[in-house]
């Protein structure tokens, strides 16, 4: 690798060696159809969010870039062999002195909902697309490029099954191990089946209102946990964006460290456990005093079963909108060991699998930064890979 010179073009500065294209110059557009006169084949179709279904015959055969017409416009795919694509989604055919796997990349460098047509739905015509001017090194530059985030991809995209496998694993594990189907060695003792309320307490939370006048950028201030200070895999709640002053806690609903709490409504019965202290709105409910009957891994990992969101699924049945109340909570059935030491087990298993899995998704993180910074790099001629 090493930098090279530039020069000024209509686009900006590029490589002295690079020429500025407009894409259709290097290839043509072709239409997708309807595929629904088709009969069922090996044949992939696809739209413009990926693969829908399978056909007996074939729109196009080789490699292309396809381009969504309508819909998704900014989430360009690379295929390989024989497809057909419907009718919101353009391929592209007849490259010339083009690498295709490199035109995929610099495809996704292209800012497509600039080019949008529509005001409603976005759309892109293949007009607008083939006048799009984008700067093109060598083809054996091309080559290298394409080959080396390649390389990435393929990593990345190694990474992403590895991670699925371990996370089927866990899940026949916890099918396993919650339900008492698979005993762990040194452990004999009954299982039984209780109402979540029996053991623990269930509150809802509260909002002191208007919040505006309670909010706080004081140190001292009081956590205020929302929806949005957690994300979708997290299992803790570590901090927050924002704290309320002391006098909006009697307005409120404290919760401390250890504590769980579920949406009401958004994240639908998905828990989390509170590693710090705080207050909560009325979107939430608080799970506390459990300790004596349940482990709080254990209890995490029950909670996050299929076996309770199938309850909570059958307790909003018939309503518009899926929401949990306090008393909705407490009536959910939990079957567990008596044996807090035979719970801490399990969870020490399912705690493990989590931790792998979390490992390869922050290695997976790790390499598509390292691929947008590549793509940064190599897309702009910043770093050349040349012989």
């Amino acid at each position: 690798m090493k930098e090279t010179k530039f020069k000024d073009t209509e686009i900006g500065k590029i490589p002295e060696e690079w020429e500025v294209k407009k894409l259709g110059a290097v290839f043509d557009i072709g239409n997708g159809r309807d595929y629904k006169h088709l009969n069922t084949g090996k044949i992939p179709v696809y739209g413009t969010g990926g693969l829908m279904t399978y056909v007996n015959e074939y729109l196009y055969d080789g490699e292309t870039v396809c381009i969504g017409r309508k819909g998704t416009i900014n989430m360009p795919q690379y295929h390989n062999g024989k497809i057909w694509t419907v009718d919101t989604l353009f391929y592209t055919y007849n490259f010339r002195k083009t690498d295709v796997k490199f035109l995929y990349y610099l495809t996704q460098r292209i800012d497509w909902n600039s080019y949008n047509t529509a005001t409603g739905v976005p759309s892109l015509t293949s007009q607008n697309i083939s006048n799009i001017l984008v700067s093109f090194p060598p083809l054996h530059e091309q080559h290298r490029i394409a080959s080396a985030l390649t390389s990435i991809d393929n990593l990345i995209s190694s990474l992403g099954k590895q991670i699925e496998k371990k996370k089927n694993i866990k899940q026949g594990a916890m099918q396993q191990l919650l339900t008492g189907k698979t005993r762990l060695k040194g452990f004999s003792e009954l299982w039984v089946k209780r109402k979540l309320g029996d053991n623990a307490t269930i509150q809802r939370g509260g909002s002191p209102r208007p919040i505006e006048a309670y909010l706080t950028t004081n140190r001292d201030g009081i956590n205020w946990i929302k929806i949005g200070d957690v994300r979708p895999n997290d299992k803790f709640i570590r901090h927050t964006v924002e704290k309320i002053i002391p006098e909006g806690v009697s307005h409120s609903r404290q919760v401390y460290k250890g504590d769980f709490i579920l949406s009401n409504s958004m994240s639908f019965g998905r828990p989390y456990i509170l590693d710090i202290d705080g207050c909560i709105h009325d979107g939430w409910l608080v799970i506390k005093d459990y300790s004596n009957t349940y482990d709080m891994d254990f209890l995490y990992y029950i909670l996050s079963s299929d076996t309770v969101f199938e309850q909570y699924i059958a307790m909003a049945a018939g309503s518009s909108v899926k929401n949990l109340n306090k008393e909705k909570v407490a009536n959910v059935m939990l079957f567990a060991p008596q044996s807090l030491a035979e719970q801490r087990a399990i969870a020490t298993i399912l705690n493990k699998m989590d931790n792998e899995i979390t490992a390869l998704e922050t290695k997976k993180a790790k390499y598509e930064a390292i691929k947008q910074g590549m793509m940064q790099q190599l897309l702009t001629g910043k770093i050349r890979l040349i012989s």
